[in-house]
């Protein structure tokens, strides 16, 4: 949720821990994001560093394995080699990408004492830990958007398209501007659509008409009485068209020029779309990492890595300043969040995860920087 406040609590800093880092100039230009699949590894446990206190990670690289997953857990082994010292042991349990091998896995975390839980990267693998009474084991910190399913404590870690649009609602709401036009792909499932709806509105944003298009057609053309009244447009994630979408709104002649245009972060920057606001997670302080990352495993650090890095230096850092007894989940719900190399974030107390944002605009075919993130929250 974008705040004014950029106050900054102890917990709020503890996942940076000192180290350097210098500031991103533009989106996405640190970051490499791969998807290709990867070798497997063989199943088991295996430990990094020697302190005495364990945080487990679960991981289904014993399959078929993708570079997201071998990210997040080399992210994790890289923050556990520079932060953990003597003090920390992360102990990876490589499963097979199964609910048996999982339970297996997270039975051996457990024997070993793990206080927290990285992982596991799918939702089906999740439903194991998801089933089992929070009391009967240690906070999860799954790689997994807000949309798929968790128990009582068990936290999301990534955000989604559908997440990054409701922040660029709220940035709207934050300019007063409060009437939004909604216009989303056919193929955008019910669920989905429900979360963004609903979170949206939850940011004092009215939705004066949803209308389904998959960029022209007569839905739009027709949807000029109310178009006129709306002071925000937004094209939803998975407009598969959203150039021609726009350009069939502007052609009503209802659309307000000065009408603001929020769009999804996987849309592409195109002149078609000029002045289109997205809003994208960003690293917010990479610099140092990424040189140890690319000394570490031989390749450009991507935001899956990113992502590891943070989920391990989050419970390395309430570790080490608050012990054994600070990694719950209650700690993890604190309202003043934290902050890591993709920017400051925390966690509702159903476990989703908010993630502040920077707003890009699109300007000559590209994304310019328009409000940073807040620091804090």
């Amino acid at each position: 949720m974008r705040s004014s406040s950029h106050g900054r609590s102890g917990l709020l800093l503890a996942i940076c821990l000192g180290l350097a880092a210098c500031q991103s100039s533009s989106v996405d230009d640190a970051l490499d994001v791969k998807s290709e699949k990867v070798e497997s590894v063989s199943a088991g446990l295996e430990t990094i560093g020697s302190g005495p206190l364990v945080i487990g990670m679960l991981t289904g690289l014993a399959g078929s394995a993708t570079a997201a997953e071998r990210d997040y857990r080399d992210g994790a082994r890289l923050a556990a080699r520079q932060l953990g010292a003597d003090q920390v042991t992360l102990a990876i349990y490589n499963a097979r990408p199964n609910a048996d091998a999982m339970n297996q896995g997270f039975a051996a975390l457990k024997e070993k004492g793990a206080k927290l839980v990285i992982g596991p990267a799918r939702a089906d693998l999740l439903a194991p830990l998801s089933a089992m009474p929070a009391s009967a084991r240690p906070p999860v910190l799954a790689f997994v958007s807000n949309g798929a399913a968790h128990g009582g404590g068990v936290f999301a870690f990534l955000t989604d398209e559908v997440d990054n649009a409701i922040e660029a609602a709220a940035y709207a709401s934050g300019a007063g501007r409060k009437k939004l036009f909604l216009v989303h792909d056919p193929s955008m499932g019910g669920a989905a659509l429900k979360r963004l709806r609903d979170g949206i509105e939850a940011e004092g944003v009215k939705i004066i008409a949803a209308v389904s298009s998959s960029g022209t057609g007569g839905s739009l053309a027709a949807s000029g009485a109310t178009l006129q009244n709306a002071d925000v447009v937004m094209l939803a994630p998975g407009m598969k068209e959203p150039a021609q979408a726009l350009a069939a709104l502007r052609a009503t002649g209802a659309m307000a020029p000065n009408a603001l245009v929020l769009g999804s972060a996987e849309m592409t920057a195109q002149r078609a779309l000029s002045g289109m606001l997205v809003c994208r997670v960003d690293q917010l302080s990479v610099g140092d990492v990424l040189e140890r990352y690319r000394t570490e495993f031989g390749r450009r650090m991507s935001k899956d890595a990113a992502y590891g890095f943070d989920a391990a230096a989050l419970a390395i850092g309430i570790a080490r300043a608050r012990g054994a007894e600070g990694l719950t989940a209650r700690t993890l719900g604190a309202r003043s969040g934290f902050r890591g190399l993709l920017g400051a974030f925390r966690f509702t107390g159903t476990g989703a995860v908010e993630r502040n944002c920077s707003i890009y605009r699109v300007a000559d075919a590209k994304f310019e920087l328009q409000d940073p993130a807040p620091e804090g929250f």
